[in-house]
C-alpha cells in the first residue's frame, strides 16, 4: 500500500483516533508539527521510583483511562523515573493493552548530578558541589542513549533541554547570555542529527524562565528561533514552562510585544506543555494546591494538643541535661535548645509547610544528631563512672526519639495549616465560579476538590496544549482523570478573569 506525503503525515492522527474512541470522554490537544494526538493533562514522573508498587499502577491506571502523553527526565530519581516508566511499558504493550503508536514519550536532560563535581570537566557549568548542567552535544548523546536504555524504547517522541538556563549559575567560569545562546544553538544542530537517525521524533525547551521577561535568567523562545535555520524549524516541536492559578505569565501578555508566550507559541506552530499545575511557587514559597475532607478542628485539636505535650517534653529533657549532668563542657549542652527555638518560631513554621519540612530535616535533624554525636564523643574519651555512663546514653537515645516524634507532628501541624488555607481557597474559586462547586452527595467526588478545580482552571485555557500532573499515586490520577471528563463544563472568559483576579 502507498501513502501521499499528506497521508502519512495523518498517520499519527489516525492511530491516535483509534485510541481516543475508548476514551471519548478525554479532550484532546493536536500537537501540529508531528500530527500527534495527546490527552490535555499528562503523567508527569517527577517523584516516580521503584520504593513503592503504587507508582507503576498509577501510571497503568492512567493510561488505561486515556492519558496517553508521559513526561520524565533523565535525572528524576537517578534515572529510576525512567525505568519504572519503562517496565510498566514493556509489560503493557506485551499485553496488548496499549500501543507503542498510542503513546508520546518525553524526555529531558541537562542537571548532572554526583557525590563530587571536581572531578568534571569545565565544560559543564558547576552549581555546587553536588550539581552541575551541561547541554552539550557529548552530553546529550548520552543522556538520550541512557534514557532509551531505560525506557526500553527505540525512540523518544519529543526530547527537551531540561532548564538551560540553570548554566547561568556557573560558579566556575564565566557564562554569559549571549554563551547560553550558543549553546542552545550548537544543542539544536546535534538534535537535528538525532531527529534523522530516528533516536527522537522532534525537540525543544523546558524552561522556568521563559515565560517571566522581567527575570535575569529570562530566555526569548523568538530569538532562539532566530537562530534555527528555516528549513529545520519543523524539528522544534514544543516548550514546556510552569502554570497554574498564581504563575500565570505564560498567558499574559509581555508588556513590550501584544502577545503572551502561549500566543506566540500557537502562532509558531510549537506545541505548549505546562507543569506544576499543582505545586504554586507564590510568595516566595512553594504552595501545594491540595485540600481533603477532613474534619479541621478535630484534627487541629488533636494536633496541637500532641504538640504542645511534646514541646513539654522535649524542654524537659534539655533542662535534665544540665541538672543532671552537670560536668558536661557548657559550650556542648547550650546547643540543646530545640524545644525553646521551634516554639517560639511555631507561627512562622506553620506557615509553609515545604520549608518546615525541609528546615527540619535538611538542617535541624542533621545538626542535632552532630551534636548527639558530640555527645557520645564525650562518653569514650571521659572518665565516667558505670551509672553516669549509662544515664547519659539513656538520655541521648531518649533526646533522639523524642525529637523525632516532635519533628512528624510539627509538620503535620503545618500540613493541616495549608489544607485549612487551601479550604478557604477552594471556597473561594466555587463563589467566583459556581460550575466549579462539588456537591456533597455528588457521585464523582474527588480526592482534593481543589486539586480538580485547578486542572480545569487550566483545562479551561485553550492557548494550553497539556497540562503535566504529577500522579504518583492512584488519587491523583483519579482526580486528573475526573479534572478532564468535566472539562466540558464550560468556564467561561468571565470566569476565568474573575477567578484570577481574586487571587491577586
Amino acid at each position: 500500500m502507498f501513502f501521499s506525503k499528506h497521508e502519512i503525515n495523518r498517520i499519527p492522527l489516525l492511530i491516535a483516533k483509534s485510541f481516543f474512541r475508548k476514551h471519548s470522554s478525554i479532550p484532546t490537544s493536536l500537537i501540529v508539527k508531528t500530527g500527534q494526538e495527546i490527552s490535555r493533562l499528562g503523567f508527569g514522573s517527577y517523584r516516580i521510583n521503584r520504593k513503592a508498587d503504587e507508582y507503576k499502577l498509577a501510571l497503568q491506571k492512567a493510561i488505561n483511562s486515556g492519558i496517553n502523553i508521559i513526561d520524565t527526565s533523565a535525572h528524576f530519581e537517578t534515572g529510576e523515573s525512567e525505568k519504572v516508566i519503562g517496565n510498566v511499558l514493556e509489560k503493557m504493550m506485551n499485553e496488548g493493552s496499549v500501543s507503542r503508536k498510542n503513546l508520546v514519550i518525553i524526555s529531558k536532560a541537562g542537571y548532572f548530578e554526583s557525590i563530587d563535581t571536581s572531578a568534571i570537566p569545565d565544560t559543564f557549568s558547576k552549581i555546587n558541589n553536588k550539581s552541575a548542567h551541561s547541554i552539550s552535544p557529548e552530553f546529550l548523546q548520552d543522556q538520550i542513549s541512557g534514557s532509551l536504555s531505560r525506557l526500553k524504547l527505540n525512540k523518544l517522541d519529543i526530547f527537551m533541554l531540561n532548564n538551560p538556563e540553570r548554566m547561568l549559575k556557573a560558579n566556575n567560569k564565566n557564562y554569559s547570555m549571549s554563551h547560553l545562546y550558543q549553546d542552545i544553538e550548537r544543542a539544536f544542530n546535534y538534535l537535528d542529527e538525532e531527529v534523522s537517525i530516528g533516536r527522537i521524533g522532534g525537540y525543544g525547551i523546558c524552561s522556568n524562565a521563559m515565560a517571566i521577561p522581567t527575570t535575569s535568567d529570562h530566555i526569548s523562545l523568538p530569538i532562539i528561533l532566530e537562530k534555527i535555520p528555516e528549513s529545520r524549524r519543523h524539528n522544534f516541536v514544543a516548550i514546556q514552562v510552569p502554570f497554574n492559578i498564581f504563575e500565570r505569565d505564560v498567558i499574559q501578555g509581555i508588556s513590550s510585544q501584544n502577545y503572551s508566550l502561549a500566543e506566540y507559541s500557537k502562532q509558531k506552530d510549537i506545541f505548549l506543555f505546562t507543569n506544576r499545575p499543582l505545586n504554586a511557587i507564590t510568595g516566595g514559597t512553594i504552595r501545594p494546591l491540595v485540600n481533603k475532607s477532613v474534619d479541621m478542628d478535630a484534627s487541629f485539636e488533636e494536633v496541637s494538643n500532641n504538640l504542645a505535650n511534646k514541646f513539654q517534653k522535649l524542654g524537659e529533657f534539655e533542662i535534665e541535661l544540665n541538672e543532671l549532668f552537670p560536668y558536661i563542657d557548657f559550650k556542648l549542652s547550650s546547643k540543646f535548645i530545640w524545644a525553646q527555638i521551634l516554639s517560639e518560631n511555631l507561627n512562622k513554621l506553620s506557615q509553609n509547610y515545604f520549608a518546615t519540612k525541609y528546615y527540619l530535616e535538611k538542617q535541624v535533624k542533621p545538626d542535632i544528631i552532630n551534636c548527639l554525636e558530640s555527645l557520645s564523643d564525650y562518653l569514650k574519651s571521659n572518665i565516667l563512672n558505670e551509672s553516669a555512663k549509662n544515664n547519659l546514653q539513656d538520655w541521648i537515645t531518649k533526646y533522639h526519639a523524642e525529637f523525632q516524634s516532635l519533628s512528624t507532628i510539627l509538620i503535620s501541624y503545618s500540613y493541616l495549616n495549608l489544607l485549612s488555607i487551601n479550604n478557604d481557597l477552594d471556597s473561594i474559586i466555587s463563589t467566583v465560579s459556581p460550575s466549579l462547586y462539588f456537591d456533597e452527595d455528588s457521585p464523582q467526588k474527588p480526592y482534593s476538590p481543589l486539586s480538580v478545580k485547578c486542572l480545569r482552571i487550566n483545562l479551561a485555557n485553550s492557548l494550553i496544549g497539556c497540562t503535566l500532573v504529577g500522579m504518583r499515586n492512584l488519587n491523583h490520577v483519579e482526580d486528573s482523570i475526573l479534572a478532564l471528563r468535566l472539562s466540558d463544563n464550560d468556564i467561561t472568559a468571565e470566569y476565568l478573569e474573575e477567578i484570577y483576579n481574586c487571587l491577586q
